[in-house]
């Protein structure tokens, strides 16, 4: 990257270890089976050390085919965008070729209830499913700072013709976001104290 890239230039790089598990079949087109290869990810990313304990897929809903998948790398790309859920919107609508999965019918799965952020990112996607692990109270519970609390998110996503199911799994996600903390992993964007 030379010196004029840096200030015009996003690099939100996936950590390496990512392209070979993405090069298994993708799992079977059930939500469990789903849910518990993003959880899986998440915790290879934790095991890894190359981000925070959330990762997110997108799927097709008519289908077996993987469409993305992401973890959250906020720290080592140096943006506090790069939650996974949207790393993994934005490289499904890059490979698709369009700022939107409509009219492709997909599914959004994520190892974590969305924080505000990833919020508003879901509802303009153009995903007609959402699939969580873990609650917002969850991941707040280990020190995060998930913004401004949104209780009618459910309701604004059917609102929008956003099927919305979770926590599915949440024992497993809890478990990632406990693995993290024993590791020694920074909240990064806790409240103050």
């Amino acid at each position: 990257m030379n010196s004029r890239d840096t200030h015009t230039t996003l690099h939100l790089p996936q950590p390496g270890w990512l392209p070979g598990w993405l090069a298994q079949p993708p799992p079977a087109p059930d939500d469990r089976a789903r849910m518990t290869e993003v959880v899986a990810i998440a915790r290879e990313n934790v095991e890894r050390g190359s981000g925070g304990p959330f990762a997110a897929a997108v799927y097709r809903l008519d289908g077996t085919q993987r469409i993305s998948a992401a973890v959250n790398t906020t720290i080592a790309s140096h943006c506090a965008a790069a939650h996974a859920e949207l790393q993994a919107l934005a490289l499904a609508q890059q490979r698709l070729g369009r700022h939107t999965l409509e009219p492709l019918p997909c599914v959004l799965f994520s190892s974590s209830a969305p924080c505000t952020m990833c919020l508003g990112a879901i509802a303009w996607s153009g995903v007609r499913r959402f699939v969580f692990a873990t609650d917002r109270c969850d991941v707040e519970a280990v020190g995060f700072d998930e913004g401004p609390p949104t209780p009618r998110w459910r309701a604004e996503l059917a609102r929008r013709g956003i099927e919305v199911r979770g926590p599915l799994l949440r024992a497993d996600g809890l478990v990632v976001l406990r693995r993290y903390v024993e590791r020694g992993g920074p909240i990064y964007n806790g409240q103050p104290g």
